[in-house]
């Protein structure tokens, strides 16, 4: 069975690796194509991450942003503008289009390509969808529905998807409405537990002490519309003023806020040197798993007044619970009781005061930091994506032979 997975992610999208590394091992016939709207200036062409046959379609220009996206969105809406390039790449990468075939897309504004491939290039293929996140926005007075891009995509699809993958189900009946003629299944974001350095990790929850140094860390969007950057910097300055022996670290892409967050950290960055950094942009995966290992209090805060306050299941919150480290939250998660032991997890009206206080209780009391510590990392063990991985293969097996057991 040819697994072709469709994507726009950053490369190294924790979702989209761990579904081809989990493939991989159940089969060698992964495919990757991957639209580099991220990573324009990327080399198109052959490209392999994790051992999959991947083919890598750039837009026109690396340097003009606007441009791109207009011109893919246009390419979206038109996928037969995408044709002759998708079939190109998979004549490259050697794809049998006689075999049975899996179309699997990681974004919504992809499924219409992938109808689109369905329709000419594999008349019996299977268009299974990797639905993230949530895109049904609400504006946060009057809780009306906000029109989104993505909404749209999903619904000029709906027809056409035979399975849902769902990071989570959310208010599920709604959720499953979205797709009425699909097979849904649920894989929430659990990571790899063999993809990490144990014995590391091991060493630095084992060797905590009343003296040791605590590493408190954020890595993902810093867009000021949906991530309360301000209120992060505020528990740095409380933290690193503090108490002396904690380190800060926060990074990741503004979506054009650069300015803006340079001027944000620069005080921050005078003040405390070296214990207070800032990496502005995308962070590679490899960096942010290795800062994951090494932190001890790992930081989502969600803006209350987003029109994204979404009922979620956070890479972040699991990957902290496998690093052994605190996940300190403010944002709606899928069963917070079941992690409440080992993290501090705030409401969206929770007041700043009262979570500052609780955090600086936390770092002043390395007793029940190293308690949460090997909390975290013994529940992390209820939540891996060994468990969840083979309801891919269940799908898929599912939508071609109609009976649920694993290929």
């Amino acid at each position: 069975m040819n697994i072709i997975i469709l994507d726009e992610h950053p490369l190294e999208d924790g979702r989209v690796g761990r579904h081809i590394v989990y493939s991989l091992r159940n089969t060698r016939c992964v495919f990757r194509l991957h639209f580099s709207t991220f990573a324009p200036a990327l080399e198109p062409g052959h490209f392999s991450l994790y051992g999959e046959k991947g083919f890598r379609i750039n837009p026109l220009s690396p340097r003009r942003r606007i441009l791109n996206y207009v011109v893919f969105s246009t390419m979206y809406f038109l996928p037969f503008l995408f044709a002759s390039r998708v079939k190109e790449a998979l004549e490259e990468m050697g794809v049998d289009p006689a075999a049975p075939t899996i179309l699997h897309v990681h974004d919504p504004c992809l499924l219409k390509v992938a109808t689109r491939m369905k329709r000419d290039l594999f008349k019996d293929a299977r268009i299974v969808y990797d639905r993230h996140e949530f895109y049904e926005v609400f504006t946060t007075k009057t809780r009306l529905p906000v029109p989104t891009r993505e909404r749209f995509f999903e619904t000029a699809a709906r027809k056409n998807t035979d399975g849902v993958a769902h990071a989570s189900f959310g208010e599920e009946p709604r959720n499953r409405s979205f797709f009425p003629g699909a097979v849904h299944t649920r894989i929430p974001n659990f990571p790899l537990t063999d993809t990490y350095d144990e014995a590391h990790i091991l060493d630095k929850v084992r060797s905590f002490r009343h003296d040791s140094a605590i590493n408190l860390l954020y890595i993902g969007s810093l867009n000021p519309c949906d991530r309360d950057v301000r209120l992060m910097l505020r528990i740095a300055s409380e933290v690193l003023g503090d108490i002396p022996k904690t380190t800060f670290f926060i990074g990741g892409p503004s979506y054009g806020h650069d300015e803006e967050l340079q001027q944000m950290m620069a005080p921050l960055q005078e003040e405390y040197g070296p214990r207070f950094r800032f990496r502005l942009g995308y962070v590679a995966r490899s960096t942010a798993q290795r800062l994951t290992e090494d932190c001890h209090i790992g930081l989502l805060f969600i803006n209350p007044e987003t029109t994204y306050w979404i009922k979620s299941s956070p890479n972040k919150l699991y990957e902290c619970l496998r690093c052994g480290a605190i996940p300190v939250m403010r944002a709606s998660i899928e069963s917070p009781e079941s992690v409440s032991s080992c993290s501090l997890l705030f409401d969206r009206y929770t007041p700043e005061e009262e979570i500052i206080s609780s955090i600086r209780d936390l770092v002043t009391d390395p007793e029940r930091c190293r308690r949460m510590m090997e909390d975290a990392l013994t529940l992390s063990a209820q939540f891996t994506f060994n468990t969840v991985g083979p309801e891919y293969f269940r799908l898929y097996n599912q939508l071609w032979n109609g009976r649920s057991s694993p290929l």
